[in-house]
């Protein structure tokens, strides 16, 4: 009989753990809406631009990382 006990509560144990797993998992995958700050501006990614420079392969370095000319 202790066996029978004993193994219901680790049974127990585990499906509320993978249970806990999931629900954290499904409430992280959901993503939040962006943080609006005041006097920030959204930049663009580095493969938003339609055209690419001549000399920089498409997707090498983002503009913000380019030294000036």
């Amino acid at each position: 009989m202790d066996i029978l006990h004993s193994t219901w509560f680790w049974l127990f144990v585990i499906v509320a753990l993978v249970m806990s797993t999931i629900g954290s998992l499904a409430r992280l995958s959901k993503a939040p809406p962006p943080v609006d700050l005041p006097g920030v501006k959204p930049q663009p990614y580095a493969d938003d631009d339609e055209e690419q420079d001549a000399d920089t392969p498409a997707g090498h370095t983002p503009p913000s990382l380019r030294k000036p000319k």
